[in-house]
């Protein structure tokens, strides 16, 4: 008798790229809050932020952040949403009290859902909730990341008065949209639609979600979109001119909205200054750093170090300042990060630096 294994064939999805503006602005918006997480963020993100009154800033956190679930979860944007004014008009005749038991949901939820190794209490009931102080929230929020226990008092005491929740979500967009985006948007708006133009002349029938993730944003996301490849029968790219090295996700339906940084793919034949200059301050932004440099000379002479052996050669900095350069080096190719056990440990890609030097020659002798 002959023993077989059946193997289900990874499932192949379908792939398009649009611009998706509202998910777009939303996310640009989105990365204001991630100056200190993030390295190498696009330099629009960096202006606007250093413009920003203290104030406007913490508005900006409890709106994008504290209630971002309203935005992302409770009232995602829709095919039809074509302009962001014309979802924030859409969104300002929402119920009020449907999104807030939406948030709550959001909340009880979609964390213990995205945090399964986390060990928490639940949030009690949603009655239960309503008539508590808003403690319950500050230390079911502190079981999954580090928190600011003000903001999260702030996001209860909103949840509390709906109409005012809303009224501040669509009040700040709107302001946001008017003194810092709208002005952006058209600027970067011609780049985005050469970045999709040229991606969407390059077949991609019969790749799996990982394959094509893989061929279009140079990311191996294998272990890192599990659940959510595996709700998603298509796939969207969506370019943005301010994520950096970076990718966001967002989900709809069945479709999976992969939002990356705007450039021209490999052998497109397409020939564009703003985007292969957008591309090439990404990479080089990455080394025109002495402690990412130094990372990278370390893993000349180690075929593969921890995290932790990292920041003890390094000296002198925090692990949350190791853990932002491994980032940005990670998300830009010049080096790979796999798990070992509990570890995140991570070996040199010489071939991206060579990549780079390609680049950079290239760009610097068109004609």
């Amino acid at each position: 008798m002959v023993d077989r294994d059946y193997i289900l064939a990874p499932q192949v999805v379908t792939v398009d790229f649009a611009l998706e503006p509202v998910f777009s602005s939303l996310n640009s918006l989105h990365m204001l809050n991630q100056i200190d997480d993030l390295s190498g963020l696009g330099e629009w993100v960096l202006t606007t932020y250093s413009t920003m009154s203290p104030d406007l800033r913490q508005r900006h956190e409890l709106v994008m952040n504290g209630l971002g679930g309203v935005l992302f979860d409770a009232f995602p944007p829709q095919p039809h949403h074509t302009t962001f004014e014309g979802y924030l008009d859409d969104l300002a005749q929402q119920d009020p009290l449907r999104l807030r038991n939406d948030l709550y949901r959001t909340f009880a939820e979609d964390f213990p859902r995205h945090h399964t190794d986390v060990a928490y209490t639940p949030l009690p009931s949603l009655d239960e909730f309503l008539k508590g102080d808003g403690a319950a929230l500050v230390d079911y929020i502190a079981c999954f990341k580090p928190t600011t226990p003000t903001m999260w008092r702030d996001v209860y005491a909103l949840m509390l008065k709906p109409d005012a929740m809303l009224a501040l979500i669509v009040d700040h967009l709107r302001y946001m949209w008017l003194t810092a985006f709208k002005a952006e948007w058209a600027r970067i708006l011609p780049m985005l639609q050469e970045s999709i133009a040229a991606f969407a002349r390059i077949p991609y029938q019969n790749m799996t979600g990982l394959e094509a993730i893989r061929a279009i944003t140079g990311r191996d996301m294998t272990g890192k979109l599990d659940t959510k490849l595996d709700r998603a029968s298509h796939l969207r790219f969506v370019p943005s001119a301010h994520l950096g090295p970076y990718v966001s996700k967002f989900v709809r339906d069945q479709t999976l909205i992969i939002i990356f940084g705007a450039r021209l793919p490999r052998g497109s034949g397409v020939s564009s200054s703003d985007l292969s200059r957008a591309e090439l301050l990404v990479r080089l932004n990455a080394l025109a750093d002495d402690t990412r440099l130094r990372i990278l000379e370390l893993l000349t002479h180690e075929a593969e170090l921890c995290a932790q052996s990292i920041i003890e050669r390094i000296g002198g900095l925090s692990q949350s300042s190791v853990s932002r350069h491994l980032s940005q080096l990670t998300a830009t190719g010049y080096i790979v990060e796999r798990r070992r056990e509990q570890q995140k440990c991570y070996s040199l890609n010489p071939e991206r630096a060579f990549d780079t030097i390609r680049a950079l020659t290239n760009f610097l002798s068109r004609s």
